[in-house]
């Protein structure tokens, strides 16, 4: 039987954090009834560096499909002994252990929740929180 990797939180460290895009129209989201929240996220690779990027994607669209929030935030993590949370396959592309991958992920959302709480309050919009949502559904598109 394989050995299961044990993650280590201390062995992840998130080393960048980066608002890419950020447009919101205030007053539309203010005016918006019942905004609708769609998510996106990519998982980007460097093996010998052993690091990980997350691209996180969060738009808010009005009742009429009109983009009224969309911002990106990317996260940068450098994970040591990264060799222990992938295996390549036949391609010689990595596959990467799902427990690492949601552990990722959970981190990003939660800390993209805050982000967007706060990008929200400065600008007037009030108690507007991201539901809290499984890494796990997340990364099978059953979210």
């Amino acid at each position: 039987m394989e050995k299961i990797p044990q993650i280590i939180p201390e062995e992840i460290h998130l080393i960048k954090i980066e608002v890419v895009q950020n447009k919101i129209d205030v007053s539309a989201f203010k005016k918006a009834q019942k905004p609708n929240l769609g998510m996106g996220h990519k998982m980007l690779h460097n093996l010998k560096d052993q690091r990980v990027k997350f691209e996180l994607i969060f738009s808010f669209k009005d009742s009429n499909e009109q983009e009224i929030l969309l911002v990106q935030i990317d996260f940068h993590f450098h994970i040591e002994n990264m060799v222990n949370f992938y295996k390549l396959n036949e391609e010689n592309m990595p596959v990467f252990f799902a427990p690492m991958v949601a552990t990722l992920l959970g981190i990003c959302l939660s800390t993209a929740r805050g982000i967007l709480f706060e990008k929200l309050e400065s600008n007037g919009i009030s108690n507007i929180i991201i539901p809290v949502i499984s890494p796990q559904k997340l990364m099978s598109g059953t979210h």
